[in-house]
């Protein structure tokens, strides 16, 4: 987890950028070195563009159709990318991210409160990770683990991880969550690495997924 860091963009924005209001890119821009800032706003970015990085604290950011930007950041704010984008990596504390069909990540997607949520044809080339909130994922391939520690994971349609799925221990600030979190490996997920549970959760696993070792002494079958 890298939970100071990421809330250190908020210092790091503020003392570099220039822009406290919304950011709009058009459609079909093409300036793949341009970075676009902001501190009090949001960023979108047109369908068919293609700029560098997107970086906000107290704001959205929103990425058309087909477009390739570099990393998306955020503090404050969800991450909406249509179908298709390609992008670095998409980062946020208080928000989600949702990835539409056939995005390509060449890193992560990471969240601490909120959803991740990838559709049909996603690549990521890295991890997926939460703390409080549901990862979901439908007819997508992760290259590196999943993992959360009180939001529940949902796979489906296919879904093939290379990495493991794991369920950290409550700990520091996350401690008072007693919540039980639902583990759902649906039809013909592929799951390579190991089920790692830290703490008590829910598992279902259908008939027709595959998937590595079940680590845990504390798995209730859904």
């Amino acid at each position: 987890m890298k939970y100071l860091i990421i809330i250190l963009l908020a210092i790091t924005i503020t003392a570099n950028a220039g822009v406290f209001g919304s950011e709009k890119v058009a459609a079909g821009t093409v300036s793949p070195e341009k970075d676009y800032d902001s501190v009090n706003g949001s960023i979108t970015v047109g369908a068919k563009a293609h700029v560098d990085n997107l970086d906000t604290v107290n704001g959205s950011i929103k990425v058309g159709e087909n477009a390739i930007v570099g990393q998306a950041e955020t503090v404050n704010g969800s991450i909406k990318f249509k179908d298709g984008v390609v992008a670095d990596h998409a980062e946020t504390v208080n928000g989600s991210i949702d990835l539409g069909a056939s995005c390509m990540i060449k890193g992560h997607a990471e969240t601490v409160n909120g959803s991740i949520t990838a559709g049909s044809g996603c690549v990521l080339e890295s991890y997926m990770e939460t703390v409080n909130g549901k990862i979901t994922a439908m007819g997508t391939e992760v290259d590196g683990n999943i993992e959360t520690v009180n939001g529940n994971i949902k796979l489906d349609e296919g879904t093939v991880v290379n990495g493991d799925i794991i369920v950290e221990k409550s700990s520091g600030w996350f401690n008072s969550n007693k919540k039980v979190p639902e583990i759902h490996i649906g039809e013909n997920v592929v799951v390579k690495g190991d089920l790692i549970f830290k703490k008590k959760v829910k598992l279902y696993i259908a008939d027709s997924a595959k998937v590595g070792e079940i680590k845990g002494d504390n798995v209730v079958e859904m």
